[in-house]
Protein backbone atom coordinates (compact mmCIF):
# COMPACT_ATOMS: atom_id res chain seq x y z
CA UNK A 1 0.00 0.00 0.00
CA UNK A 2 2.81 2.54 0.39
CA UNK A 3 4.67 2.02 -2.65
CA UNK A 4 1.00 2.61 -4.60
CA UNK A 5 0.53 5.51 -2.24
CA UNK A 6 4.23 6.92 -3.50
CA UNK A 7 3.39 6.28 -6.66
CA UNK A 8 0.11 8.22 -6.69
CA UNK A 9 1.92 10.58 -4.65
CA UNK A 10 5.17 11.18 -7.26
CA UNK A 11 2.27 11.15 -9.97
CA UNK A 12 0.12 14.01 -8.43
CA UNK A 13 3.32 16.03 -7.80
CA UNK A 14 4.31 15.59 -11.70
CA UNK A 15 1.01 16.10 -13.27
CA UNK A 16 -0.77 18.40 -11.55
CA UNK A 17 1.95 20.50 -9.52
CA UNK A 18 1.42 23.16 -12.56
CA UNK A 19 -2.52 23.58 -11.38
CA UNK A 20 -3.29 25.92 -9.35
CA UNK A 21 -6.61 26.42 -9.93
CA UNK A 22 -9.68 24.53 -11.07
CA UNK A 23 -8.83 26.57 -13.90
CA UNK A 24 -5.60 26.30 -14.50
CA UNK A 25 -5.54 25.75 -18.17
CA UNK A 26 -3.86 22.48 -19.80
CA UNK A 27 -3.63 21.19 -23.23
CA UNK A 28 -5.67 17.22 -23.86
CA UNK A 29 -5.34 17.33 -26.96
CA UNK A 30 -4.29 19.70 -30.03
CA UNK A 31 -6.99 22.19 -29.35
CA UNK A 32 -7.04 24.69 -26.67
CA UNK A 33 -6.58 25.03 -23.44
CA UNK A 34 -9.32 23.13 -21.04
CA UNK A 35 -10.32 24.89 -17.90
CA UNK A 36 -12.80 24.49 -15.45
CA UNK A 37 -15.08 27.35 -14.25
CA UNK A 38 -18.17 27.89 -12.00
CA UNK A 39 -19.86 31.17 -12.62
CA UNK A 40 -19.95 33.65 -9.94
CA UNK A 41 -17.50 32.01 -7.83
CA UNK A 42 -15.11 33.66 -5.69
CA UNK A 43 -11.49 33.66 -5.95
CA UNK A 44 -11.07 32.57 -2.78
CA UNK A 45 -13.73 29.56 -2.92
CA UNK A 46 -12.02 28.71 -6.61
CA UNK A 47 -8.88 28.25 -5.12
CA UNK A 48 -10.09 26.24 -2.01
CA UNK A 49 -12.09 23.71 -4.23
CA UNK A 50 -8.70 23.68 -6.50
CA UNK A 51 -6.72 22.54 -3.52
CA UNK A 52 -9.52 20.38 -2.00
CA UNK A 53 -9.75 18.57 -4.28
CA UNK A 54 -6.44 17.98 -5.83
CA UNK A 55 -5.59 16.65 -2.29
CA UNK A 56 -8.76 14.65 -2.71
CA UNK A 57 -6.95 13.47 -6.27
CA UNK A 58 -3.48 13.20 -4.76
CA UNK A 59 -4.96 10.87 -2.10
CA UNK A 60 -6.38 8.63 -4.45
CA UNK A 61 -5.35 4.20 -3.34
CA UNK A 62 -3.95 3.09 -6.68
CA UNK A 63 -3.18 -0.30 -4.36
CA UNK A 64 -5.19 -3.14 -6.45
CA UNK A 65 -5.55 -1.23 -10.06
CA UNK A 66 -4.00 -2.85 -13.48
CA UNK A 67 -1.04 0.17 -13.64
CA UNK A 68 -0.09 0.03 -10.05
CA UNK A 69 0.12 -3.80 -9.96
CA UNK A 70 2.60 -3.37 -13.17
CA UNK A 71 4.69 -1.18 -11.51
CA UNK A 72 5.13 -2.97 -8.65
CA UNK A 73 6.06 -6.43 -10.67
CA UNK A 74 8.67 -3.83 -12.90
CA UNK A 75 9.79 -2.61 -9.58
CA UNK A 76 10.36 -6.25 -7.91
CA UNK A 77 11.97 -7.11 -11.62
CA UNK A 78 14.46 -4.46 -11.29
CA UNK A 79 15.07 -5.13 -7.59
CA UNK A 80 16.35 -9.21 -9.14
CA UNK A 81 18.37 -8.81 -11.97
CA UNK A 82 21.82 -8.01 -12.06
CA UNK A 83 22.61 -6.57 -15.75
CA UNK A 84 21.70 -3.29 -17.09
CA UNK A 85 20.17 -5.78 -20.31
CA UNK A 86 17.98 -7.57 -17.68
CA UNK A 87 16.42 -4.34 -16.04
CA UNK A 88 15.72 -3.02 -19.48
CA UNK A 89 14.01 -5.91 -20.32
CA UNK A 90 12.29 -5.64 -17.20
CA UNK A 91 11.23 -2.00 -18.28
CA UNK A 92 10.32 -2.96 -21.57
CA UNK A 93 8.16 -5.97 -20.49
CA UNK A 94 6.20 -3.36 -17.55
CA UNK A 95 5.93 -0.42 -20.09
CA UNK A 96 5.84 2.11 -17.15
CA UNK A 97 5.21 5.10 -19.50
CA UNK A 98 2.19 3.49 -20.46
CA UNK A 99 1.37 2.64 -16.88
CA UNK A 100 2.01 6.28 -15.57
CA UNK A 101 -0.54 7.49 -18.36
CA UNK A 102 -3.40 4.75 -17.17
CA UNK A 103 -2.40 5.91 -14.02
CA UNK A 104 -3.20 9.32 -14.68
CA UNK A 105 -6.40 8.86 -16.17
CA UNK A 106 -7.47 7.41 -13.14
CA UNK A 107 -6.17 10.07 -10.60
CA UNK A 108 -7.84 12.82 -13.11
CA UNK A 109 -11.01 11.26 -13.56
CA UNK A 110 -11.15 11.71 -9.62
CA UNK A 111 -10.09 15.22 -9.77
CA UNK A 112 -13.17 15.77 -12.76
CA UNK A 113 -15.41 14.10 -10.67
CA UNK A 114 -14.50 16.29 -7.29
CA UNK A 115 -14.83 19.50 -9.29
CA UNK A 116 -18.17 18.70 -10.91
CA UNK A 117 -19.95 17.37 -7.83
CA UNK A 118 -18.85 21.09 -6.26
CA UNK A 119 -20.86 22.55 -9.18
CA UNK A 120 -17.78 23.49 -11.94
CA UNK A 121 -18.35 22.67 -15.82
CA UNK A 122 -15.23 21.92 -18.29
CA UNK A 123 -14.52 24.55 -20.72
CA UNK A 124 -12.51 25.29 -24.10
CA UNK A 125 -10.78 28.53 -24.68
CA UNK A 126 -11.03 30.48 -27.41
CA UNK A 127 -8.31 31.78 -29.62
CA UNK A 128 -7.56 34.47 -28.12
CA UNK A 129 -8.14 33.57 -24.78
CA UNK A 130 -5.30 30.83 -25.46
CA UNK A 131 -3.18 33.83 -26.90
CA UNK A 132 -3.58 35.89 -23.69
CA UNK A 133 -2.77 32.93 -21.14
CA UNK A 134 0.39 31.81 -23.45
CA UNK A 135 1.69 35.37 -22.34
CA UNK A 136 1.37 35.01 -18.55
CA UNK A 137 3.77 33.24 -16.49
CA UNK A 138 2.78 29.70 -14.90
CA UNK A 139 1.82 30.07 -11.57
CA UNK A 140 1.73 34.05 -11.52
CA UNK A 141 -1.14 35.96 -9.61
CA UNK A 142 -2.04 37.32 -12.80
CA UNK A 143 -2.20 33.94 -14.86
CA UNK A 144 -4.53 32.94 -12.15
CA UNK A 145 -6.55 36.01 -11.60
CA UNK A 146 -6.90 35.64 -15.80
CA UNK A 147 -8.25 32.23 -15.11
CA UNK A 148 -10.56 33.36 -12.60
CA UNK A 149 -11.93 36.26 -14.83
CA UNK A 150 -13.00 33.40 -17.47
CA UNK A 151 -13.85 30.49 -15.11
CA UNK A 152 -16.44 32.86 -13.11
CA UNK A 153 -18.20 34.49 -15.71
CA UNK A 154 -21.28 32.81 -16.53
CA UNK A 155 -21.69 34.19 -20.14
CA UNK A 156 -17.89 32.69 -21.14
CA UNK A 157 -19.01 29.67 -19.77
CA UNK A 158 -22.73 28.99 -21.55
CA UNK A 159 -20.83 30.05 -24.93
CA UNK A 160 -17.88 27.51 -23.81
CA UNK A 161 -19.13 25.00 -21.76
CA UNK A 162 -17.97 21.54 -23.01
CA UNK A 163 -20.53 18.85 -22.80
CA UNK A 164 -18.45 15.57 -23.15
CA UNK A 165 -16.34 16.36 -20.34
Amino acid sequence: MRRTRAIASLFLGISLGFASSPAAANRIDAGHNKSWGKAGVSFEQYRTDSSDCAHFAANTDLEGTDPARALVLASRLIDNQNGFDDIQGALRTAAPEIQWRRAATIMQGKLDTCLTERGYVKFELTDEQDDRLDQLEPGSLERRSYLHSLASDPNVLAAQALTDS
